[in-house]
């Protein structure tokens, strides 16, 4: 039985680099483009290009590689089937199940190297494309950034948070900020402050009230009315404009702590733990590609590649559609986060099973 598994992996491979580079090149060409548009418009260089190509390449990856298993189960078992080679298989024994297998564990290993790509190297090559391209384009990052947040943590637990409602990178000033320092998830100390800036010595909050409370429920209530207080923030102007990523520069456990303060401060999270949800679902992608790729592959034809790279096609566009309406229904409140991100899965896993269960009556 592993020499059959290591054939129909081998049947797998070359499909598989081939729709790596097929699907990768569909999503690059266009972006490509107008990358290179915008250089010659700006004359920058092109090893600028070559740069902003390779850090989109992590993204992209993530897409192709479920799009790159489908493709492969099908181009390879459609090729078997073609052959009667699937044939010969079930009359010495073996089912489909079992002929299956291999695409399945291929699917498997490809969702643990998208996961794994998706959290080490994407968000941080997202971040790195955001500074390059606006560089390319004479542009800075945006010198005033709205509802700052910071925090620190002692191992899981939250330790202190500060939320600032404007922040001047130019003038380097905070303005409005509540800094709020936790001992066991309780309050200990809370701070305001209508400023906050920052000199060579450091940060320094201006007029500031800040609320100590005791075990014993009592508040002590200081205030520096017309004072300048040295506050330790940890971070210099530089770093707290790095640390306001968007969505697709975090990664799942940045993005989850980052709603976790949203929720601690009352705001709205349901955009963003769709966002966090698909973190988990694009990768899980390539399971339910296989499970519906392996049963469909079966169907013999006489040309195999036409017809698997037609279907892959078209299993593709259902899922995308899905994934695309139910994620907006989501974001609109009209879903739960979870459901609108996983409906796609959902869906093309019950029918891939359904079809595994059919396949494997014959």
């Amino acid at each position: 039985m592993r020499i059959l598994d290591r054939y129909v992996a081998r049947e797998m491979a070359m499909p598989m680099v081939f729709g790596i580079c097929a699907f990768t090149s569909l999503f690059v060409g266009t972006d490509l483009l107008r990358l290179v548009t915008i250089a010659m418009n700006l004359g920058a260089p092109l090893s600028v290009i070559a740069k902003l190509f390779v850090l989109k390449l992590p993204q992209i990856i993530v897409w192709t590689f479920p799009m790159a298993v489908l493709l492969s189960v099908l181009l390879s078992l459609s090729r078997l089937s073609a052959n009667s080679e699937i044939v010969a298989m079930k009359t010495g024994g073996i089912s489909f199940y079992r002929i299956a297998i291999p695409a399945l564990l291929i699917g498997v290993l490809m969702t643990g190297v998208t996961l794994i790509i998706n959290e080490a190297v994407v968000p941080a090559a997202n971040a790195a494309y955001k500074l390059t391209e606006a560089e390319m384009r004479g542009q800075t990052l945006p010198r005033v950034t709205k509802n700052v947040i910071l925090k620190k943590y002692r191992g899981s637990l939250l330790q202190w948070f500060l939320y600032a409602a404007r922040f001047d990178s130019q003038s380097q000033v905070m303005e409005d900020v509540t800094m709020v320092s936790l001992e066991n998830g309780r309050p200990q100390e809370t701070t305001y402050a209508p400023k906050i800036v920052w000199d060579e010595a450091g940060w320094f909050m201006e007029n500031g009230i800040t609320h100590f409370y005791d075990d014993a429920g009592e508040t002590v209530t200081m205030r520096f009315a017309g004072g300048r207080q040295p506050v330790d923030i940890g971070q210099k102007p530089r770093e707290i404009m790095a640390s306001q990523k968007s969505p697709d520069e975090m990664n799942i456990r940045e993005l989850s702590r980052h709603m976790a303060i949203l929720r601690s401060q009352g705001k709205e999270t349901q955009k963003l733990e769709v966002e966090w949800h698909l973190k988990w679902a694009i990768p899980v992608a390539s399971i339910v590609f296989a499970l519906v790729g392996a049963p469909l592959g079966l169907q013999s034809h006489r040309s195999a590649s036409s017809v698997g790279f037609g279907l892959s096609i078209i299993v593709i566009f259902i899922y995308y559609v899905i994934m695309t309406a139910g994620c907006a229904l989501a974001q609109g409140g009209y879903l739960p986060p979870i459901l609108g991100a996983w409906s796609q899965n959902i869906i093309l896993g019950v029918m891939g099973i359904g079809l595994m269960r059919r396949a494997g009556r014959y």
